[in-house]
């Protein structure tokens, strides 16, 4: 978004970073990173509060459900807000097991949602969210989070690579499959095959505990490299060493309705995808014959699944030149940038 618009706008981004600079026609502006999610959502607006206001900007566009009072005090000073919802954040407080006292965090949000919907305009990530958004506030757009595709051709695989090992990058939760993902690559040493497993992305402590109590964990520890968080450029590195991506989300009713990004990505630079068998998600993997959908809950599905791709490597070399060419054509920024261009337009000239 913010390579979209600095041809037209002077662009700042407030984000977790260690220095200000300016990178790629952008000034970044280094916000500490809150380690305590309590710390964070109590205190971590304010601290974003003076940040913006020392930038003095025109309109301030809101990635995060916890920076609503932010915004609602840059609007008492005359400034447009954007807020951008980029998941399904009421149904999604329900799915995550570090909420406590889930119902009593619903009506919190609820309140300022409403709040953010009459003095905020709304952009909106996924189509499924006009249902509730669209009954909020005429003042609502899409603008659908696909790939930037000159991103991505630094990482692009000329071919189905035939390699052992298994790529993901996203947060790392259980309900992101990672337990099945371990097991599958133990059913495979069972059955003689040795599979590394890439991921990308913080895991938290209970999972690892999780993970360290398996019965069969000494036995493929050498296999799992969990890399941390890392920024995308630095993740989709050790794609490059990888023959598929792997999108195993539990069915939760965010994840059922939307689209996880990281399957056009993983297309996008050439990997066959393995993924959750939601209706949605097979649309895009099944119809393009870009990888293969399974049963998320299912070890041995996902087992079978990442042998069939391994042996069947003229039908895996299909899937990735038909997955390649389905993002060109479909699933790519080039025709959403304009749809958030037009929203800025808007918000420009109803602010005169």
């Amino acid at each position: 978004m913010c390579q979209s618009l600095k041809g037209d706008y002077a662009v700042s981004l407030i984000a977790v970073h260690d220095k200000s600079e300016t990178y790629k026609g952008v000034a970044i502006i280094p916000f500490k990173r809150f380690h305590n999610r309590q710390t964070r959502v109590l205190f971590g607006w304010i601290r974003m509060f003076f940040k913006a206001i020392q930038v003095n900007a025109r309109i301030y566009h809101l990635h995060d459900p916890e920076l609503i009072p932010c915004g609602l005090l840059l609007r008492l000073l005359g400034k447009q807000v954007i807020w951008d919802i980029h998941e399904n954040i009421a149904e999604d407080i329900f799915d995550k097991p570090w909420i406590k006292h889930q119902k009593r965090a619903y009506g919190i949000f609820h309140f300022f949602e409403r709040l953010a919907c009459k003095y905020f305009y709304i952009i909106l990530a996924e189509k499924s969210y006009e249902k509730r958004y669209k009954l909020l506030t005429k003042r609502c757009t899409t603008v659908q989070n696909f790939c930037d595709l000159d991103f991505f051709k630094l990482y692009e695989l000329p071919h189905f690579q035939n390699l052992k090992a298994v790529f993901y990058i996203g947060i790392v939760l259980e309900n992101r499959g990672i337990l099945q993902i371990i097991e599958a690559l133990n059913l495979l040493r069972m059955r003689g095959e040795i599979y590394d497993f890439h991921c990308v992305g913080e895991l938290y402590t209970d999972l690892e505990k999780k993970i360290k109590a398996l019965p069969y964990y000494e036995e493929i520890e050498r296999q799992l490299h969990f890399h941390g968080r890392l920024s995308l450029e630095a993740g989709y590195q050790y794609a490059k060493h990888c023959s598929m991506g792997l999108c195993i989300i539990w069915p939760m009713k965010n994840s059922i309705e939307s689209y996880p990004t990281k399957l056009f990505e993983y297309m996008a630079i050439g990997l066959p995808v393995i993924t959750s068998n939601f209706p949605l998600y097979r649309s895009v993997i099944e119809q393009n014959n870009s990888g293969e959908c399974i049963d998320p809950f299912s070890a041995i599905a996902l087992t079978d699944a990442i042998e069939r791709i391994h042996r069947d490597v003229e039908k895996s070399e299909q899937m990735v030149i038909s997955g390649k060419s389905a993002v060109k054509k479909y699933y790519n920024w080039e025709s959403e940038k304009l749809v958030l261009a037009r929203v800025y337009e808007e918000i420009i000239v109803t602010d005169k």
